[in-house]
């Protein structure tokens, strides 16, 4: 367990705390040799939880960081299933369960609003979004609150081939009084593009939008491309790979075959008319992930295939055995262990991993305010 205090120069006590694998001396988070900028791990960031993009494989990640690295959690307290601004992007504090500092951690489902989270956050939080390709998207929303007939009937090809003016399926309101829609530009809403926007045809004002709403995020995942996501999200975080390890149980199943009905040529480009910006957004974002990946030059494409093989062999090692494990340094990772305390949370859902925060929160909260006092009262 980490204990770490800060003291303001107003008086006031900062708790933090957590659990992580100790770092041996002299050993950088990410036990590398090669990333010298990497000097202490990002510990403040919101994550923009994506619906059906594996941003529930996700938020389990990163949970998992959260509480091993003792971050306060912006935990919604008035939406029963955990969601802080599903339908519109206003969001205040008044959401969360009242933390006695600033949050460090938001990832619940949350509509990007950069200027109220950040009014909310700790200095220099940084954002993290994922996207994924739009057709994919639609055809695992459009499932969502449907599922497959079991006639010959492809019903997402009758879908796009309706002349039906296309409902906008389950949402709610948003900012600007219009139902927000699952199958129009849903990715883009959600990452916090505007809606007044979805219409343009400016190429120019389009562009610049989009390069503004990119600045907002230090990176943006790829569904399609998850663990080679986490393995850039690691070395941008200055994480270790015990950070990133995953279940191997719900990203592989992202692609239901029973989902799969194939789709004419006519019918994708009726879907790209839908949520033009939805393909926007994904093809800015993943033109700039593969820019990036190719910065990092040839090691990490050898990080990848190792960050593979050692989260395989934890996951086999947790369904066979349970015990505790060894996994030792390697150029991208100090030496780390897995025990069954690791091997049982690795199967945590996300009601268990949102108990677990915010049961941290409120450790946190007792915490600050015991040492607070113990300060006033001299």
């Amino acid at each position: 367990m980490l204990l770490i205090l800060y003291r303001s120069s107003e008086g006031k006590v900062t708790v933090t705390t957590g659990h992580r694998p100790a770092l041996r001396s002299g050993e950088s988070p990410s036990g590398t040799t090669n990333q010298t900028s990497c000097d202490r791990p990002v510990t403040n960031f919101v994550f923009i939880k994506v619906h059906k993009t594996g941003s529930g494989s996700t938020f389990l990640v990163l949970a998992r960081f959260g509480r091993n690295h003792g971050l306060t959690i912006c935990y919604p307290i008035h939406d029963q299933h955990r969601r802080l601004s599903y339908h519109s992007p206003n969001l205040n504090k008044s959401v969360c369960e009242p933390a006695v500092w600033k949050y460090t951690l938001i990832i619940n489902h949350a509509i990007m609003n950069k200027t109220a989270m950040d009014s909310i956050m700790a200095p220099g939080t940084r954002y993290i979004g994922i996207v994924r390709h739009p057709l994919d998207h639609f055809r695992s929303m459009f499932f969502y609150g449907n599922q497959p007939t079991r006639d010959k009937v492809n019903p997402i090809g009758k879908y796009l081939d309706s002349k039906a003016h296309y409902n906008p399926g389950r949402g709610g309101m948003g900012r600007l009084g219009k139902q927000v829609s699952h199958q129009k530009n849903f990715q883009a809403y959600t990452l916090g593009f505007p809606r007044k926007l979805f219409g343009s045809r400016k190429k120019s004002e389009l562009d610049e939008t989009l390069r503004t709403v990119g600045s907002w995020y230090s990176i943006v995942l790829i569904t399609e491309y998850w663990e080679e996501s986490l393995v850039l999200l690691r070395r941008t975080f200055c994480w270790t790979t015990y950070d990133i390890l995953h279940t191997t149980k719900r990203i592989h199943s992202l692609n239901n075959p029973k989902k799969s009905f194939p789709l004419t040529d006519t019918q994708k480009e009726t879907h790209r008319k839908i949520s033009p910006i939805d393909y926007l957004i994904y093809e800015h974002f993943n033109r700039t992930f593969w820019e990036r990946a190719a910065m990092e030059g040839p090691d990490f494409w050898d990080e990848v295939a190792y960050f593979k093989t050692v989260n395989l062999e934890v996951n086999q090692h947790c369904n066979i055995s349970k015990g505790e494990r060894v996994f030792p340094r390697s150029k991208w990772s100090p030496e780390f262990a897995v025990d069954s305390t690791f091997c049982d949370e690795l199967n945590w859902t996300t009601t268990k991993w949102n108990s677990e925060l915010l049961l941290q929160l409120q450790r946190i909260n007792e915490e600050m305010r015991r040492k607070q006092a113990q300060i006033d009262t001299g």
